[in-house]
């Protein structure tokens, strides 16, 4: 039940956070559509207006993830701090609580480096490709 729990409250908090720039995204789009009107009939333009470049949308889906990881954190580091307060001094279940805040810790690191690494590529070979 409690698994069931903490699965639940994980999938909200992923909905709450990718849809969000989805939703705000059609909002926008819709509004420059309708602003613009007037002017393709003027001008005899047709087609959508797109407000982000491929970029901006990829970096967009990388910051839900993140945000996905950092529930996931968040909810691991609660987890190993629960099982450590309720251990009643079990050793075997300290040490398992300690190595699950080492491993989410770890596993934080190396996703905000492999983020880092990727961030960095990317913006030199925008500024190569560009000149």
């Amino acid at each position: 039940m409690k698994k069931f729990l903490l699965g639940l409250i994980c999938l909200s908090g992923l909905l709450a956070f990718a849809l969000t720039p989805t939703a705000i995204r059609a909002s926008i789009s819709s509004d420059i559509n309708y602003q613009l009107e007037p002017v393709a009939d003027i001008y005899g333009q047709s087609g959508n207006v797109s407000e982000s470049s491929l970029a901006e949308t990829i970096a967009e889906i990388i910051k839900a993830v993140l945000a996905l990881l950092g529930i996931i954190f968040i909810a691991l580091m609660v987890y190993a701090g629960f099982m450590w307060m309720t251990s009643a001094g079990s050793e075997d279940r300290i040490d398992k609580s300690k190595k699950t805040m080492v491993a989410a810790i770890i596993g934080t690191a190396i996703i905000l480096c492999a983020y880092i690494i990727t961030n960095f590529v990317i913006s030199n070979l925008q500024q190569a490709t560009n000149g």
